[in-house]
């Protein structure tokens, strides 16, 4: 059966999207060689923020307002804190592996609505969610010392995290524009992550600076080709997508600096995106009970 024309656009822009999240782990990776990860953070946030500007002067103030803002702001928290886990994951582990554990978010998703939107799952998310699971055992390898294994938690964290901003985000998406939900995201993100620049360890580099300010470019950009995507197909159709950008990441590492992870973390990788394109395929099997 051929394609509807929607979902063809849609695709396109959620590859787009997700390749420019690609880009951003990358370019935030180079940044932290010569910067604090605050700082890159930070700089990247801001940047995004800046860029958003023109849009909100163009719609005025009034496009600001809201009748959802804790949902809002908690969206803008958890996501803020999911970027920030996962720039700081990546410091520790290889960057496919960080970008993984950060894109763990959908298998964390239904039981996140078991718990707080009293959902019930069929057997088929219950399998999936399992096969996740054995993934992330794979790449994450515990011992009895994973809780020294500073990268891989931080970076499971990060996909935590993100899974409740998700979340949030399908609870503002009928009621928000998206333009107006990812200025609050990066807006707050930035202020949020301001007072922590005094804690920081010295200070940018120029060379750190330019990455982080090009990841920024690049983070506004993915959120916006998504907001599109969304647009012309649905979520179960295209969200598939997201695991795209843990090829690129290993196609960009394996290019630029010849770094190929071993067969037991490709099969976690497999396992993981297997268990999360189903869940994202399948989402409308989650029912929700009344609160």
């Amino acid at each position: 059966m051929q394609e509807s024309p929607n979902i063809i656009t849609g695709s396109l822009y959620a590859i787009v999207a997700f390749f420019c999240m690609a880009v951003f782990g990358i370019l935030a990776k180079m940044g932290l060689e010569s910067s604090p990860v605050v700082w890159v953070s930070f700089l990247a946030y801001l940047t995004g923020t800046l860029v958003l500007v023109p849009f909100i002067a163009t719609y005025g103030l009034e496009y600001l307002k809201s009748e959802h803002y804790p949902f809002l702001i908690g969206r803008a928290l958890f996501g803020t804190a999911a970027s920030f886990l996962y720039t700081i994951s990546i410091q520790y582990i290889p960057i496919v592996n960080g970008t993984l554990l950060f894109n763990t978010a959908p298998i964390f998703i239904p039981l996140l609505s078991i718990i707080f939107l009293k959902a019930r799952l069929e057997k088929s998310l219950w399998l999936a969610v399992l096969i996740g699971f054995i993934g992330i055992i794979i790449i994450i390898k515990p011992t009895a010392a994973i809780f020294t294994q500073t990268g891989n938690l931080v970076g499971l964290a990060s996909g935590m995290s993100l899974a409740i901003a998700y979340l949030l985000m399908k609870l503002l998406t009928n009621t928000d524009p998206g333009i107006r939900i990812i200025f609050y995201y990066l807006g707050i993100g930035t202020l949020v992550q301001a007072p922590l620049l005094y804690f920081a360890e010295g200070y940018p580099t120029l060379e750190g600076s330019i990455y982080a300010i090009i990841s920024g470019l690049m983070l506004v950009i993915a959120q916006l080709a998504l907001i599109k995507g969304y647009h012309y197909a649905d979520a179960s159709q295209i969200g598939v997508y997201q695991y795209s950008s843990i090829v690129f990441v290993g196609l960009i590492e394996w290019m630029f600096w010849d770094n190929v992870p071993p067969l037991s973390d490709l099969l976690g990788i497999l396992l993981v995106a297997i268990a999360g394109m189903i869940i994202i395929r399948n989402g409308h099997k989650i029912t929700h009970k009344a609160l």
